[in-house]
């Protein structure tokens, strides 16, 4: 979202975009998810929670586990999907782009979870933004900027957590799985989206009045299977 408007770089200063005010981004992103729960690998909280439970051989857990032994996550920053964004932008105001971001999950993405009508996970994003960089001009000339955005779209965002359960051994296991063990450490993810909104802030550094490197740092909150995120992100852009 950082590129040129030479037309405000003239003697007359201009309100407006000219019609070459557009640019183009490549972004990597990192989500780091933000979360906590308990017994995250109970069946109720896999069927109605936001949670799904695979064990070291892929499968979905469907044992039953003790009651407060059913896998804790706990607070913290946990790495997520990680995915890469190609981007267009454009000048509206002399301060404001309105941008698109589409893209595709490099990694992160969860097992899909047992059941015929439980969805695979969503590796497509789709994102409008709306940006306001500082200072007058800002796109005119190198040097640094700063700004902050907003954004929504459509995505889905799964952090893989490690959690230990423990076997209720006086229930009798389900049919299709009787070689649980009393205990086990299993793969928990949790699983946010498809949609999101959120805000951001970035800093660039324009070589040229065409190319720049910016990193920023996004707050996202995805639904209707909430969750939040970190992620920063880092983009080259090219202005034409």
């Amino acid at each position: 979202m950082f590129f040129p408007n030479e037309a405000l770089a003239a003697d007359t200063p201009s309100k407006k975009a000219p019609s070459l005010a557009n640019g183009l981004t490549l972004s990597l992103v990192q989500d780091l998810g933000l979360h906590a729960g308990s017994d995250v690998c109970s069946p109720e909280n896999q069927l109605y929670g936001d949670y799904a439970c695979f064990r070291d051989s892929g499968t979905q857990y469907h044992g039953t586990p003790l009651a407060m032994r059913g896998g804790d996550v706990r607070p913290g920053l946990q790495l997520s999907t990680t995915r890469v964004l190609l981007g267009y932008d454009r000048v509206v105001f002399e301060n404001v782009t309105l941008g698109v971001r589409l893209g595709w999950v490099l990694q992160g993405g969860g097992p899909r979870p047992s059941g015929a009508e439980a969805p695979a996970f969503l590796p497509f994003h789709g994102e409008v933004r709306a940006g306001y960089t500082f200072g007058a001009r800002p796109f005119a000339r190198p040097g640094f900027r700063g700004s902050l955005f907003v954004f929504g779209g459509i995505a889905q965002f799964d952090t893989e957590y490690r959690v230990f359960v423990e076997e209720d051994t006086t229930k009798p296991p389900p049919a299709s799985q009787l070689d649980n063990p009393p205990s086990q450490t299993l793969s928990a993810y949790r699983k946010s989206g498809t949609g999101f909104v959120g805000l951001g802030a970035a800093a660039a550094y324009a070589f040229s009045p065409s190319l720049a490197l910016s990193a920023a740092l996004k707050f996202t909150k995805p639904f209707p299977s909430t969750g939040t995120l970190l992620s920063p992100e880092l983009s080259f852009s090219y202005a034409f």
